[in-house]
């Protein structure tokens, strides 16, 4: 039976997900390899379960042309190599490459929050900021792949050739103890709530910014911060209100709403598509 297959890979971990004729199977998820050839074979032995593959998608954590990555911090190990090329020796089936919040959003437009849109912004708040755009129902990917960049949008933070400043000043990164203080505002905690409305402040300019530049008719929070968005988002919706223009201060901004399966959805999405 042949079947499409989807790989979203992360710092941390890596999920995979199939899709035959009869439905999509259990997702799969492990540690991600430490080295390429350990994750070339990693590749290979999560997909032998999978009959025959007619395609397969892989969504990274950095940006990729159409042969292999090329700026992948959190993997450098991958940068440079011929990764497209390699996976389709091993698994006899044609691969296609991505940035995984292009992934991300591309699944949201399809299957989720963002489904209907015509366009839609996706800011993936984790340990760092990432994210797509989407105009007239197409991921923008941009000239070298990495539209949707938003941690390099301007802010006050140090000089880093690594990490945008935007990224420096509002990802999860920098909301210290955010589960606790997330659990606290839940409770009713003022001072846990008077934490989340400054770190709100400052993830707001960044969407006020997107809001009033792009104006889309959505934009997500996705991410580790998507699960938060119960107590964040009353904050967050008001700062941005302040920070946009008028028109952008009407952008609703809501929860991405496929969580932790959105990439690896996306790329199974990328596995069946010619063309995305």
């Amino acid at each position: 039976m042949t079947a499409f297959v989807g790989i979203d890979v992360g710092g941390t971990s890596v999920r995979v997900l199939a899709e035959t004729p009869d439905g999509r199977g259990e997702l799969v998820t492990a540690p991600v390899a430490g080295s390429y050839d350990a994750f070339l074979d990693q590749v290979a032995g999560l997909c032998a379960g999978v009959a025959r593959p007619a395609g397969v998608g892989v969504g990274l954590p950095g940006t990729s042309g159409e042969s292999g990555p090329l700026f992948v911090p959190a993997l450098p190990w991958l940068e440079g190599r011929p990764l497209r090329e390699d996976l389709e020796t091993r698994l006899g089936a044609p691969v296609r490459l991505g940035l995984d919040g292009h992934l991300t959003l591309l699944a949201e437009a399809a299957e989720g929050a963002a489904k209907g849109a015509g366009s839609a912004v996706l800011l993936a708040v984790g340990t760092g900021i990432g994210g797509a755009l989407l105009i007239d129902g197409r991921i923008w990917r941009g000239v070298h792949g990495s539209a949707g960049s938003w941690g390099w949008l301007p802010a006050d933070a140090p000089d880093d050739r690594i990490h945008g400043p935007f990224e420096q000043a509002a990802s999860g990164s920098a909301l210290r103890d955010g589960p606790a203080l997330v659990a606290a505002a839940r409770e009713g905690d003022e001072r846990a709530r008077d934490a989340l409305d400054a770190y709100a402040a400052r993830l707001a300019r960044g969407v006020a910014a997107v809001a009033s530049t792009i104006d889309p008719e959505i934009i997500l929070i996705g991410g580790g911060l998507a699960d938060a968005m119960d107590v964040l988002s009353p904050p967050l919706q008001r700062h941005v209100a302040r920070f946009a223009s008028p028109d952008g201060g009407r952008v609703p901004v809501r929860p991405a709403a496929l969580g932790s399966r959105a990439g690896v959805v996306g790329a199974l999405l990328i596995a069946r598509t010619e063309k995305w």
